[in-house]
């Protein structure tokens, strides 16, 4: 329903908060798109919520800050403890994946040339018509490898991870805040399941960036364009789900409009 309702909000001239994906394929945002440029001006903030979470910003001010020197490679992990059985393959890209493909290209500031997808050994606890877990590996403009590991029955809990390794050092995201027990001979945190809980205060923190932007007529959160890049970056992880191949991508030059 995201491309019916915010094409129908654009035309009325209101201001729209669509979560991720902005639409189900590269195609529909790119109608999107064209209807905000035709417009004239930015009504759209996409939901990537990753971009305000405190760990991600401390790690993209560690790489703009040139404090590990040139990025080289980057370690992600995306897991779930469960998830239920409408839950297919090709959703593991578009629904879950889609996080790390934008936040990946927001953390370098470089587009995607090619995405490799490694099936792995399937878990017990997933079902037909999901393969679970995957691999994403992934190259951009400059050379920089991805390798994206997403895992949605890991059964432990929810837990994002991501390493960049430079050429003066390495860069972790910070662990979420939990408590430390001591107990029975153990050292151990709690792991919440719940993804909500992980990122709430930059869901917070991104709609107040949209309701700031509505009342001064300036929108700066993730664009149509970001909305677009991720869709296009899905369609080829797919693409490449099927295929088995190294799959391609079609850079294209951002829009004056979206710079």
């Amino acid at each position: 329903m995201h491309e019916e309702f915010v094409l129908s909000s654009i035309a009325a001239g209101k201001y729209v908060f669509c979560e991720k994906p902005l639409a189900t394929s590269a195609i529909a945002c790119k109608k999107i798109i064209e209807a905000e440029m035709k417009f004239g001006k930015r009504l759209v903030q996409v939901g990537f919520m990753r971009r305000y979470d405190s760990g991600y910003q401390k790690l993209k001010k560690a790489i703009d800050d040139y404090e590990i020197g040139d990025v080289l490679m980057m370690h992600c992990v995306h897991r779930n403890s469960s998830v239920p059985e409408s839950y297919v393959t090709e959703m593991a890209v578009s629904d879950s994946l889609v996080h790390e493909l934008d936040a990946v290209r927001w953390l370098l500031k470089e587009d995607y040339v090619s995405a490799q997808m490694i099936l792995a050994k399937k878990t017990k606890y997933t079902h037909e018509m999901l393969h679970d877990p995957q691999m994403l590996l992934l190259e951009t403009e400059s050379g920089v490898r991805i390798d994206i590991e997403f895992f949605h029955n890991c059964q432990y809990g929810y837990d994002i991870q991501c390493e960049v390794v430079g050429s003066d050092g390495i860069a972790r995201l910070p662990e979420s805040e939990s408590l430390v027990i001591r107990k029975n001979a153990k050292k151990f945190t709690k792991i919440d399941p719940d993804w909500k809980n992980r990122f709430i205060d930059a869901y917070d923190i991104e709609l107040q960036e949209f309701l700031d932007g509505v009342s001064t007529g300036n929108i700066k959160g993730p664009s149509s364009w970001d909305g677009y890049t991720a869709a296009m970056a899905s369609d080829v992880c797919i693409k490449a789900q099927k295929s088995g191949a190294i799959e391609s991508f079609s850079i294209m030059e951002t829009p004056e409009f979206y710079k």
